[in-house]
């Protein structure tokens, strides 16, 4: 292990894949964070998912471990914008995709949405209007 960037310890795997840092709303996104986490694989990278592994620490404090030692960053969005914690103004899917902002980002939408949140169309208006990272429309986990 090596000294990483915030005194974080980088975890590097034997072979030193690239590691992809899933985020989604984890019961709505279930069968496509799956698809995701099959396909990272097929490519030979790591996949991080958030839900892997006890908690001893803060929710917060955890991915913010993980995308700090993650080299691509996957986004998926549906309808739900996530849970806001103690002390936050925003969701900890939208904190995780400002947090990436250094690192290569894919985002895909799902569509259709009629029940999307507004703090997420807002976070999905935000990122179609910046145009700087690769997203595109989906329907089905396929």
């Amino acid at each position: 292990m090596t000294q990483g960037d915030e005194g974080l310890m980088d975890i590097r795997t034997p072979d030193q894949r690239l590691r992809v840092f899933v985020s989604s709303t984890l019961a709505e996104l279930a069968d496509e964070r799956a698809a995701v986490a099959r396909a990272i694989s097929a490519l030979r990278l790591t996949p991080v998912l958030f839900e892997l592994g006890a908690r001893p620490h803060p929710p917060r404090e955890l991915y913010r471990a993980y995308l700090a030692q993650s080299n691509i960053f996957v986004g998926l969005y549906w309808q739900r914008y996530g849970w806001i914690g103690p002390g936050m103004e925003i969701s900890g899917l939208e904190d995780e995709f400002r947090l990436s902002h250094s690192i290569p980002r894919l985002l895909y939408v799902k569509t259709p949405a009629p029940e999307r949140e507004p703090g997420l169309t807002a976070m999905i208006e935000e990122l179609q209007s910046e145009g700087t990272d690769s997203y595109r429309s989906f329907r089905t986990p396929r």
